[in-house]
This record gives C-alpha cells, sequence and structure tokens, in this order.
C-alpha cells in the first residue's frame, strides 16, 4: 500500500480517460493526493454526487505493457525452474502465472471477482467487502465503496481476545471462500486488510483470485485427510 505514487494530475486525467467524463460530472470532491499507493495502480478518495464516499483505484499508464514484456520471459523462467526443481511440472506452472497475472491488469475482470466476493459475504457480522460501484469502473478504473477504518497493523495494539477474534476473522475468510465459494483471493497480505470502523474486517483487492471447480476443492480434502 506505500509504493511510490504516480503524480496527481496525472492520475486524475487516467480516471477521467477511462471513464470518458469530466471529473466535476462523476464526482462532487477527490482527492489528487493518493491514501494508497501498490504495484500496478493507487487509490484516491472521492465522494460521488449523490453523496457517497468511495474508493478509486486508477491502473498506471504502460503498466500492462511492461508486464506483457515481463511476461514473456516467463519460458526462461520454466526452463530455470525445471533445472533447479526436476521434479516440478514448471510449464503448468509458468501457464497459470501467466494467467493469473494478465487477468490481474484487467479491472473489469477483477470487479466481476469482486461483485462475487461482496454478494457472497454480503450481511456477514465480521467479514465486509465493499460493493463496487459498476457505472465508475473501466478496464483502468475501479471504484468500491470507501472504508473508513484503521490498516491491519493496528490489530498489534490491541487486547488479546481483539487480535484472536481478527485472527478467526481472518482464517474463516479464507478458508469459507475456499471450500463452500470455491473461490481463493490470491494475494493475501495486510496493506488488503482494514479494520472497519463499525467493527468489521474489511477485505479489499480481487484482482488475483482463483475459480476452483468442486471436483477440485474435494481433491484439497482428499490431500488433507
Amino acid at each position: 500500500a506505500d509504493a511510490p505514487a504516480m503524480g496527481s494530475d496525472l492520475a486524475l486525467s487516467e480516471i477521467e480517460r477511462a471513464l470518458g467524463q469530466p471529473l466535476h460530472e462523476l464526482f462532487i470532491a477527490i482527492d489528487p493526493t493518493p491514501i494508497a499507493a501498490a504495484s500496478i495502480g493507487q487509490v484516491h478518495k472521492a465522494t460521488t454526487p449523490d453523496g457517497l464516499d468511495v474508493a478509486v483505484k486508477v491502473q498506471y499508464p504502460g503498466i500492462a505493457r511492461a508486464i506483457a514484456a515481463d511476461l514473456d520471459n516467463t519460458e526462461t523462467l520454466g526452463a530455470l525452474l525445471a533445472m533447479v526443481f526436476p521434479g516440478l511440472d514448471s510449464a503448468n506452472l509458468v501457464t497459470e502465472l501467466r494467467a493469473r497475472l494478465t487477468e490481474e491488469l484487467d479491472y473489469e475482470h477483477e470487479a466481476a471477482n469482486h461483485r462475487a466476493f461482496a454478494d457472497y459475504y454480503r450481511g456477514h457480522p465480521h467479514i465486509w467487502v465493499p460493493d463496487v460501484i459498476d457505472e465508475l469502473c473501466a478496464d483502468t478504473v475501479l471504484t468500491t465503496e470507501f472504508v473508513a477504518g484503521q490498516p491491519f497493523d493496528a490489530a498489534f495494539d490491541l487486547p488479546q481476545d481483539r487480535k484472536d477474534h481478527y485472527g478467526e476473522v481472518l482464517y474463516r475468510f479464507v478458508f469459507r471462500a475456499l471450500n463452500r465459494q470455491h473461490a481463493f483471493n490470491g494475494d493475501p497480505h495486510p496493506g488488503n486488510y482494514l479494520l472497519a470502523d463499525d467493527g468489521r474486517m474489511a477485505f479489499l483487492d480481487f484482482g488475483l483470485v482463483k475459480h476452483f471447480e468442486p471436483s477440485e476443492v474435494a481433491q484439497f480434502g482428499g490431500l488433507i485427510q
């Protein structure tokens, strides 16, 4: 969440370009200073004309081309892996890597993943996946409800019973999604978790999601047994 950000003018012009409307028509206010910046995009807080606070994630211009160029070298990576780990099926691993990283660059694909998790956990007392604002999304812009809260690090200063609570919420989120929703969020790290002001834990960023067939999940269960 703390990567170097791109310039505010460039970020705002990218949002405007992707959504195809002037910013003043899309928002009554948008903060030019990002509230977070990660590897392929950054997030700005804004307010819609109906008064809803939102988080607007915009992709860095040119990052998709740069990553596509990097992925052209994955065959070399596969060959190296095969030498280091002779028993590894490196071809399938490299294919999976390319597929997931390519998906992560498509914010419309991410929005679909995000909606699926939001719908699945809607009404949950402890888990919150903020809703996607459909009309403010494009291939390089993703807008969701804004989460008011503290970063995950704040949990370390809480009493032990609250730490235990958030640990259980994390566990239930990961394994319920995999075993019941048959979807796994492949980017689990503290920057994607927030301790919401209402006591729930909010989960963000669903660009890297793997969907499984029920038979595959049953295989996982067999391995555990």
